[in-house]
């Protein structure tokens, strides 16, 4: 961890991978870094290569995660940190964003949703209607030269340099990338709001990401359409027009009710537990309690509008301080309970990093009764496009032990191009002397993170190391021997002090605790305050 500007610790873990639970799994907080790493000529670095990681986004569609190369991407954060506000992405627009960041959590801040929503209803009752507008592929689209680094004593291709030079279009998945989306966001509204003024129209609007949210009365609606296309237009974007969502208060009601439902689910699973409580007074025994949320979310996730709301909601009960602190053993598993929790975790499989764990260590649970289940899952999500969803099956496949069905994939595994699932492989020792050598040919920069654990996890790789560092991981674009002596020391002193880029899965399991136990002190502050 680092200080950066003003004396506030960042993670550099949080900064690499924002709001993704990806993060979880790697930490290059741990790794050793130039001493001078703050301060050396930004020109010793070259044009890198990213890791693609894809993350589902919906039922058959992804977008992709680009992780940028470290020493690159930490010299860019220790480049790039004083810019203004660089900690505190609200303060460059209090008036319009809608959610903060939360380096501590690596997310945005909890509980600002509830408190959002709260005030958007108000505004329902004053304005006739919620306009809902965002822009089309806007990182993508985000020209580097058009973020006024210079006229703040800064290069843009420092940022460039971490996608191959490419002046169009922002990595994301990382918070240098989010904060100056942020930054781009807030021109954009500041004509937003001239073009509004000048129309004399009567609204509220504010942003979240590149999801503009206008409240208007219902003859200004196109007039607001008008407005943010002309805004967009002036900085070279366009307005995804296949998202044009109005609501009323009504619709807006009906479509927003998930923190009702999980207010719902887990007052019906405390009468339950009153009941047995009652049960066990009378009877003077000890009854184990049903495990009632599980019907409960399948219940109220059919009345949600779609797919990604049924997935928040699963996912964010699981991660409840309440689901968090349950006894398990105090529960008995009966057989609907099986197939209602493998629905859940299918439909939403985020969920397992949350409750996994738990379910594994339930002395009620009968971990064969879902030995099929994941054998099969695993098997079929090894032929999709979705990266962290591979990564997650595997992680609860950890959990409960079912070590043969990890060894029974690894030729799976070895098609897919999921480079941080092959890393771990290659640390657990799955792969065999013919799959080490397949994985040996991928040379080409692209593969650079899966090759440091090649490298870290073959000893005759390892034994050769300036060669090897040299043919898997040294930048194409290092041309120069600065630039290529830079790579090679910072690559050759954490291989030879053993310093892996992802967390062993007890470690994981520890930072999703951790992650965990934050956000539910974040949410419980916010509560304190109002």
């Amino acid at each position: 961890m680092y200080l950066c500007g003003g004396g506030i610790l960042m993670k550099l873990n949080n900064i690499y991978n924002f709001k993704n639970p990806i993060k979880h799994f790697l930490d290059i907080d741990r790794l050793a870094y130039p001493s001078d790493i703050e301060t050396f000529d930004v020109d010793s670095l070259c044009w890198t290569e990213p890791v693609k990681f894809r993350l589902r986004k919906d039922e058959d569609k992804y977008r992709t995660l680009k992780m940028p190369n470290i020493l690159s991407f930490v010299r860019a954060y220790h480049y790039y940190k004083g810019m203004p506000n660089f900690t505190d992405i609200q303060s460059i627009d209090y008036k319009h964003k809608r959610l903060s960041a939360n380096i501590d959590t690596g997310d945005f801040k909890s509980g600002e949703y509830d408190s959002q929503l709260n005030e958007d209803f108000e505004r329902l009752c004053i304005y006739d209607h919620l306009l809902r507008l965002d822009i089309k592929e806007y990182y993508g689209r985000i020209y580097t030269h058009n973020l006024k680094l210079a006229e703040n004593g800064y290069k843009d291709n420092v940022l460039s340099g971490l996608n191959l030079g490419q002046t169009n279009g922002l990595l994301m998945g990382n918070y240098l990338s989010l904060y100056f989306a942020e930054s781009m966001l807030h021109d954009i509204c500041k004509l937003i709001e001239k073009y509004i003024n000048d129309e004399n129209i009567n609204c509220d609007f504010m942003y979240f990401s590149d999801d503009f949210y206008f409240f208007c009365n219902k003859y200004d609606t196109e007039r607001l359409v008008k407005c943010f296309d002309k805004s967009l237009e002036k900085y070279e974007f366009e307005r995804n027009e296949s998202k044009k969502d109005i609501f009323t208060y009504e619709d807006y009601n009906k479509y927003n009710i998930l923190t009702r439902y999980w207010k719902r689910v887990v007052g019906h699973c405390n009468i339950e537990a009153l009941k047995d409580y009652e049960k066990e007074n009378k009877h003077k025994c000890i009854i184990k309690h049903k495990l009632a949320f599980l019907n409960q979310l399948i219940y109220r996730m059919s009345n949600l509008a779609d797919d990604k709301l049924k997935r928040i909601f699963i996912n964010n009960f699981f991660k409840t301080k309440y689901f968090r602190e349950l006894d398990l053993n105090k529960f008995q598993t009966k057989f609907y309970d099986y197939h209602q929790l493998c629905f859940l975790l299918k439909f939403s499989p985020e969920a397992l990093l949350y409750s996994a764990d738990k379910f594994a260590v339930m002395n009620d649970f009968d971990n064969n009764k879902v030995l099929t289940f994941f054998a099969t899952r695993y098997s079929e999500i090894l032929k999709e496009p979705f990266n962290e969803e591979q990564l997650y099956y595997y992680y609860a496949l950890k959990q409960f032990c079912f070590e043969d069905i990890i060894k029974d994939n690894k030729n799976a595994v070895l098609k897919t191009d999921n480079q941080v699932l092959i890393s771990y492989y290659l640390k657990d020792g799955y792969f065999d002397e013919d799959d080490i050598s397949r994985l040996k040919e991928k040379t080409s920069e692209q593969f650079w993170f899966q090759n440091y654990h090649l490298i870290l996890f073959t000893p005759e790789l390892k034994n050769d190391l300036e060669n090897n560092i040299t043919k898997y991981l040294i930048p194409t674009n290092a041309k120069k021997p600065v630039k290529i002596n830079l790579f090679m020391n910072f690559y050759k002193d954490n291989l030879n002090e053993n310093k892996e880029l992802i967390n062993d899965i007890e470690s994981v399991k520890e930072k999703i605790v951790e992650y965990l136990e934050l956000r539910a002190e974040e949410t419980l502050l916010d509560y304190e305050e109002e």
